[in-house]
């Protein structure tokens, strides 16, 4: 399931922090915590399990979409000044068709305060739209409406280094983390895992120059993090519902802070 929800914003000048992925990460739990807050938990805490204990949140969303000229970077500075009167944000879930609509319905009428201890903004939600669902093909091309993360961990590296699109390992790893979201959502909707090992599954990125971007999560916190991903357009080939899993769970890793959210190339929020 995939939403476009837009926001309208006071004419009041308002200051919002660039890394403002984790507090609107944390707008989203709270809305579904609201109703139905065993969901919530459910996600937050826990998420869906592999039978080796890996777990995936299986929703992501995109970067907050201005129209032109809506804001501008303050020199020197981790902020962004909003002239603009309206926003707009993709979120996708895995989800049961009977909860759709559902959960659809508690972002209505909300209101959004995405802040740090600095600064932010205030909105209002104004419209949800259920976005069609992408179409049923074993190739597509997608665009990222979010960074990208993919990591990779080994002897030599004993730290996670976050790859670019054009590495070596990134589509092996691209897939690795893709299947594995599948399989945790066919555990515990009770089917039976799907065997990828035979399936033709191509990577390509599309992008000569793919933008890099450096996200701070839980900025001005002990558990303060830095996270690097891509935003690219990129070519896939794999089993359909693969594909469907990528476009409504993310792409690579850390999707329910906003990271792996795509869309179809000729299909891109506007």
């Amino acid at each position: 399931m995939r939403l476009k929800i837009t926001f309208t914003l006071p004419v009041s000048r308002q200051v919002l922090p660039l890394n403002y992925q984790y507090p609107l990460s944390a707008w989203i739990y709270n809305v579904l915590a609201k109703s139905n807050s065993e969901f919530s938990e459910m996600l937050h805490d826990a998420g869906y399990q592999l039978e080796n204990n890996k777990t995936f949140k299986l929703f992501t969303f995109s970067n907050l979409q201005f129209p032109p000229g809506g804001f501008r970077i303050l020199k020197g500075t981790d902020r962004m000044e909003i002239k603009c009167a309206e926003a707009s944000l993709i979120i996708a879930f895995m989800l049961p068709d009977i909860m759709q609509n559902f959960v659809a319905g508690l972002f209505s009428n909300q209101q959004c305060e995405i802040a740090d201890r600095i600064s932010g903004i205030h909105m209002q939600v104004t419209n949800v739209a259920m976005l069609p669902d992408p179409p049923p093909e074993t190739t597509l091309r997608i665009g990222t409406l979010s960074p990208v993360v993919v990591t990779s961990k080994t002897e030599a590296h004993k730290q996670e280094q976050y790859l670019a699109p054009r590495d070596e390992d990134y589509s092996r790893l691209f897939f690795k983390n893709l299947t594995d979201k599948h399989h945790a959502w066919q555990l515990a909707t009770g089917q039976e895992p799907a065997d990828f090992s035979n399936a033709a599954l191509h990577f390509s990125c599309l992008t000569k120059n793919p933008k890099s971007r450096l996200q701070t999560i839980k900025a001005f916190s002990r558990e303060e993090v830095k996270v690097r991903g891509f935003l690219f357009d990129f070519e896939i080939t794999a089993p359909a519902e693969l594909i469907q899993t990528g476009l409504n769970a993310g792409f690579g890793a850390m999707n329910a802070l906003g990271f792996g959210c795509g869309e179809v190339s000729n299909n891109k929020m506007k």
